[in-house]
């Protein structure tokens, strides 16, 4: 599970950023315009802030169990004031089942190993029976941290290295006029289609009339590309956001992170 946060960002720039995180595979977003793009609630939890204004962890917790809606999960801050590992025990013990999770928000800047903080907390949980807590962090929080904390988190959120990911380059270029194929120099002339093999997942680029024919796995290609606007009319409707996640989750199940990291379609014709 993987929340996105987006509480740096311009206003105006957040709520498209969260979207296409959402899109991305993320489990949901914090900012409210976003949530209403996606059709859910907003995700959040306890801010530090709560925490140093009524001065003390648990009883920040009580207040918002008190007060905050029965339908919004409790998720404890526990790395406020105290070492996480005793302020695990005291909200866990404090509020029993009604606690969903634990929130850990460790940047680089603190001291000390993060998995070996995580690992103690979850083992303080269990050995005192609240196996049902969940482990939730956050700060500074990318894909290769992910990766190495996930034999004990349960979720992440993630904000910068999220809306500063690595950019995948491309250009929009002419490559037809007229139906005609013509294209400057360094681009590959005439209008294309990209099939992907529904086996293996495998594209392939190829002249938009040419058939692709069968992947060399057996699989059948489909076309990937289709028009959705013809000389300014609409061709068809835009499926809504979770719809389109579920395709790019059904397509990332396929492939490891690091087959991401090392290919990608290139767009440079």
């Amino acid at each position: 599970m993987i929340s996105f946060g987006a509480r740096r960002m311009h206003p105006a720039i957040a709520p498209m950023i969260e979207r296409n995180a959402f899109i991305g595979g993320c489990d949901g977003v914090a900012v409210t315009k976003s949530a209403e793009l996606i059709d859910a609630d907003p995700m959040g939890t306890i801010p530090h802030a709560l925490v140093l204004v009524v001065g003390d962890t648990v009883e920040a917790l009580k207040a918002f169990n008190e007060i905050v809606d029965q339908k919004v999960r409790r998720v404890a801050l526990i790395d406020t004031l105290q070492d996480e590992k005793f302020e695990a025990i005291r909200v866990a013990e404090a509020l029993g089942r009604d606690l969903f999770a634990v929130r850990l928000d460790t940047p680089s800047s603190r001291r000390g190993d993060f998995l070996r903080i995580l690992q103690e907390v979850r083992w303080e949980l269990d050995l005192r029976g609240h196996e049902h807590v969940r482990i939730l962090v956050s700060g500074g929080i990318d894909e290769y941290e992910i990766l190495r904390l996930n034999e004990v988190v349960d979720g992440y959120g993630v904000g910068t290295s999220i809306a500063n990911a690595p950019v995948f380059n491309f250009a929009l270029d002419i490559v037809e006029i007229e139906g005609r194929p013509f294209a400057k120099r360094g681009k590959w002339s005439g209008a294309k289609q990209v099939y992907r093999c529904r086996a293996c997942g495998a594209p392939i680029v190829l002249p938009a009339a040419r058939a692709p024919g069968a992947c060399p796995c057996g699989g059948e290609r489909h076309a990937t590309l289709t028009p959705l606007l013809d000389r300014g009319r609409l061709m068809r409707d835009l499926p809504p956001p979770r719809t389109v996640r579920d395709h790019v989750l059904d397509q990332l199940r396929r492939v490891s992170l690091d087959t991401l990291r090392r290919s990608g379609l290139r767009a440079d014709f």
